[in-house]
């Protein structure tokens, strides 16, 4: 079904189709934009952003100012209500790892930062959309859940 919407794109538009492929057969090359992957299982991608700083969808949905600056990265618990990794909390104390290996994700560090991609009615760098209440957070969770 996909091959034949970019058929069809391709056709109605006259592109060529190596032109936007090059050596990439059957997707679109990168260069067009931001190229975003499929809902379909995200509940079993956690931790979510680019570098694993947020540990469920629920936080994700939530304000940075809500979600958790320092977890455990590696507990292989699943958080069926907030969909994502069970958050762990501890206090990093300038450690990488805690007694058991498991990865400690401090959020004040550079790179583990979990700022961005947020829903906040205040306007700054990184807003994607509105502040939604917990129930909205949930209904979109639900939703997930069912694709």
């Amino acid at each position: 079904m996909v091959q034949s919407g970019i058929d069809e794109w391709l056709r109605s538009t006259g592109t060529v189709q190596a032109e936007i492929e090059g050596d990439r057969p059957n997707c679109l090359a990168a260069g067009f934009g931001y190229k975003a992957r499929p809902l379909n299982g995200v509940w079993a991608t956690a931790p979510f952003l680019h570098n694993g700083s947020v540990p469920t969808i629920y936080d994700l949905l939530s304000p940075v100012a809500e979600r958790p600056q320092v977890f455990l990265l590696g507990e292989p618990s699943f958080d069926p209500v907030r969909v994502g990794i069970v958050t762990r909390t501890v206090a990093p104390e300038g450690r990488t790892y805690d007694s058991k290996g498991y990865f400690i994700i401090d959020t004040s560090r550079p790179a583990n930062r979990n700022t961005g991609h947020e829903f906040s009615n205040e306007k700054h760098e990184g807003v994607i959309g509105p502040a939604l209440s917990p129930e909205e957070r949930n209904a979109i969770i639900e939703f997930l859940k069912s694709i």
